[in-house]
């Protein structure tokens, strides 16, 4: 067969099943603006306040830093720089997680190799479905930050033409590189790989820490500006390297804004050639090493069922935490389905591998806060720092929170009227799920408050704020996923990833953002009253308007925690879910 007739039959069958979806999407659609046409209107109502809010935000940010003499215009270069380069390390993780799912843990994948169609077909589709599924968010978030540097830089028409195609290309390059690194790594993969990368990863993160540590900058020379700029931003550049795509999208969106045309065609055409090739790459890898790696996957998962490898540690586990409940003298049906969720979440290492690496970056992060080089001994930049670790630490948590606590209804699938013929009612799944969420979770997150406390020296009241904030938060957040989970549940989908990337989903990350923002803003009133008072309060007042501001949060958390839950209760006592499965 020549090459160009087995290009076309490869696209055809891409072809095919993207109309296949694409009319499933549709009809899928069109059911929830007929039947929830006020959950739609809430949604895009909510999509349109934040990118307004954004836009206004990022806007107002960026003009403060433009106008910084000799610093702002290189300042907003690099943080165009950044933005891109984050973008595309998310891009390609988010991807390798909805890809590989879709490609190797999924029985679809196997009915589809029994049919006609050629691999390649099939591993192209799971790409573009990949792309689809983690892209939209980040247009969503990248709109109106863009159109806020658009604004700043005073760029005409062609810089938002040039700067959206060029983001598109960044997608179609980081989801193909996505594919690849899965095909790769499966096809190839040893049991010692595993092991080895433990090592090295428990060594790098020691190292750093280590490093972090004991480092010891410099003082400034303030006879040089740029040098004193270099040394700001060392730890940056790798962002800027000349032979990363998200380098080339900077630099169009750059050269549009400058006028540069001539630059700007020249990165865009760049970035199109390279989006061009990675396809035909991803046709060669797919060709040679897919239905191999699929056949490897499953007769090695196989192996592993049979042998239970992972069987001694999964069950060591949930007996540990039977253990606990017992001691707790938790019930005897609680104490069951907390082992059958640790079991299932053990049983996935793309779920607990995802934990692990966001609270080992979080840990790192907050055990050097010292190391970012501001004035701590100024209580201003003590409490500014605070409450930025205290909100990264809640956005990461509503990730978190979004991302696998919100489909456990949904994965118990078809089988959910197993569970619902249990000798006690359902709503006591609804509350087990979150106490165990809840204890899973709070331990983790207010130990990374007592850890950047610590490293800040934060005085034991405002440390105790924090701590108890991060608490109230922590099961706020928790019971709005899971209550919102069980409202809109998705029990013909086996992939956690596309549960998230749904309707109730978005509702939910986009909820959890707006608690979050208005909790930190009750939570900072008592630092402004404090630093803006004349006279500076006694450690009393300062205290009652700590408490009082908890006192906010714990209101904020019952509408947005306590609600929704009772919400979920009601309708799950009129097993109105039985018509779903």
């Amino acid at each position: 067969m020549s090459d160009s007739l087995r290009l076309m039959t490869i696209a055809r069958a891409t072809l095919s099943q993207a109309r296949a979806h694409f009319n499933a999407l549709r009809q899928r659609v069109r059911g929830n603006l007929r039947e929830q046409r006020l959950m739609s209107a809430t949604i895009s109502a909510f999509l349109i306040a934040y990118m307004v809010a954004a836009f206004v935000l990022v806007s107002r940010g960026l003009e403060y830093v433009q106008q910084l003499p000799l610093l702002g215009p290189l300042l907003t270069e690099r943080t165009l720089h950044l933005l891109f380069f984050f973008f595309f390390l998310m891009l390609i993780l988010s991807n390798a997680t909805i890809s590989g799912m879709s490609l190797f843990r999924r029985s679809e994948t196997g009915w589809l190799l029994s049919m006609p169609l050629p691999p390649a077909g099939i591993v192209l589709w799971k790409t573009i479905e990949g792309l689809l599924l983690s892209s939209w968010g980040l247009i969503v978030l990248s709109a109106p930050i863009l159109a806020a540097f658009g604004r700043v830089l005073g760029a005409g028409l062609s810089f938002y033409i040039l700067s959206f195609t060029a983001i598109l290309l960044l997608i179609s390059i980081a989801g193909n590189l996505s594919t690849w690194l899965l095909l790769l790594v499966v096809r190839f993969y040893k049991a010692w790989w595993l092991k080895a990368a433990a090592v090295l990863l428990g060594t790098g993160m020691f190292l750093l820490i280590f490093s972090l540590g004991v480092m010891r900058r410099d003082p400034a020379q303030n006879v040089d500006v740029s040098a004193n700029f270099r040394q700001i931003l060392q730890h940056t550049q790798v962002a800027t390297h000349p032979l990363l795509p998200s380098t080339w999208v900077t630099e169009v969106a750059l050269a549009s804004a400058k006028g540069l045309g001539t630059r700007a065609i020249f990165y865009s055409l760049t970035l199109l050639s390279q989006a061009l090739v990675v396809w035909i790459v991803s046709v060669t890898l797919a060709e040679r090493w897919f239905f191999q790696s699929w056949n490897r996957t499953w007769h090695h998962g196989e192996q592993q069922r049979r042998r239970n490898v992972h069987a001694p540690a999964i069950a060591r586990s949930a007996a540990l935490i039977t253990r606990l409940a017992s001691i707790l003298r938790v019930p005897r049906p609680m104490r069951a389905l907390a082992a059958k969720d640790a079991r299932t979440f053990l049983r996935e290492p793309a779920q607990w591998g995802q934990c692990t690496l966001i609270f080992g970056l979080l840990l790192i992060y907050t055990s050097n806060l010292r190391n970012l080089g501001y004035n701590y001994a100024d209580p201003f930049w003590t409490s500014v720092i605070g409450y930025l670790n205290l909100t990264v630490c809640t956005l990461s948590m509503s990730t978190l929170t979004t991302r696998f606590v919100f489909p456990q209804f949904s994965l118990e699938g078809r089988r959910f009227w197993i569970v619902g013929l249990a000798p006690f009612p359902l709503t006591r799944i609804l509350r087990q799920k979150l106490w165990f969420n809840w204890l899973a979770t709070t331990p983790l997150t207010t130990l990374l408050i007592v850890i950047s406390s610590m490293s800040l020296r934060l005085p034991a009241h405002r440390a105790i704020f924090f701590i108890t904030s991060m608490a109230l938060l922590s099961i706020g957040l928790n019971a709005l996923a899971l209550s919102l989970g069980a409202l809109l549940p998705n029990f013909r989908e086996t992939n956690s990833a596309k549960i998230v990337s749904g309707f109730g989903g978005t509702l939910c990350l986009i909820l959890s953002f707006f608690y979050i923002i208005g909790c930190i803003f009750i939570l900072t009133l008592p630092a402004v009253s404090e630093h803006t008072a004349k006279i500076k309060p006694s450690l009393d007042k300062v205290e009652l308007l700590e408490l009082t501001a908890l006192g906010g949060v714990l209101l904020l958390t019952l509408i947005a925690g306590a609600l929704p839950y009772f919400l979920a209760k009601k309708r799950i006592k009129k097993l109105a879910y039985l018509g779903k499965l």
